[in-house]
């Protein structure tokens, strides 16, 4: 009897092994297979299905553009998986907006698309006396106002070269130190080297062209320590005033 149940174990042993061998065999197989499905799944769940489609946009940093606007032009493809959606085109169609300076659009999983809007900041206002335009500090003019608003300097830009002349007075705007740029009435401009800043109090800066701003910007406030009716900085290493009260 000892010997017939020894025999009967060894067998049991020996069914269990090849058991597991066959299993160990199969086991990559049963793996590789679930892999390929589970990543079937997947693709078919983010490339197909409308489980994880686009059914909405949400629109950040929009204060004077409306969202409206944002959301029109965005034309975000409503039904589609959101996995399939081109970001850059649509974050180039918002870009279009004159208000705009940049917008970056991201995925917010799982069924919305997120706008974040950069406005333009206007840094100065120009007009050639009829109307006016707000400008930002890259001397893009990006809106027409029926009014001067307040707090901008008012820039009068007349003759040629209009653009480029908008660019070199934004350039002096920027180098101004922000008490004299809060003091500036007017800017007047022929050319872009002909730059002149109207002070609240009458007086008159001659700038000249852009170049060199910061350098004139340090000279003007050594020459404004003087009180004078004209600063004429438009030569930084020979500065003149004029009207000069002694």
């Amino acid at each position: 009897m000892s010997q017939d149940a020894d025999l009967a174990r060894a067998q049991q042993r020996f069914a269990r092994r090849q058991r597991l061998v066959r299993w160990k065999g199969w086991l990559p197989w049963a793996v590789g297979g679930a892999v390929v499905l589970l990543s079937a799944i997947t693709v078919w769940l983010f490339y197909f299905s409308s489980a994880l489609a686009v059914d909405g946009v949400r629109v950040t940093g929009a204060d004077t553009v409306p969202v409206a606007t944002v959301t029109q032009v965005a034309e975000a493809p409503l039904g589609t998986p959101l996995a399939k959606v081109d970001l850059n085109v649509i974050a180039e169609r918002v870009r279009g907006i004159q208000s705009v300076a940049d917008a970056q659009v991201t995925r917010a999983w799982p069924n919305q698309l997120e706008i974040v809007v950069t406005e333009r900041v206007p840094v100065v206002v120009v007009t050639d006396g009829k109307q006016f335009e707000l400008v930002d500090a890259t001397g893009k003019a990006f809106k027409t106002v029926p009014a001067r608003p307040d707090g901008l300097p008012e820039a009068l830009v007349v003759g040629e070269r209009r653009d480029v002349t908008i660019k070199s007075i934004v350039t002096v705007s920027a180098a101004l130190p922000v008490a004299l740029r809060s003091e500036v009435r007017s800017i007047s401009a022929a050319s872009p080297d002909s730059i002149t800043l109207n002070l609240g109090s009458g007086v008159k800066v001659v700038w000249g062209g852009s170049d060199d701003s910061a350098r004139k910007a340090e000279v003007l406030s050594v020459l404004m320590r003087r009180q004078a009716k004209v600063y004429d900085v438009s030569a930084p290493d020979l500065p003149v005033t004029k009207g000069e009260k002694r």
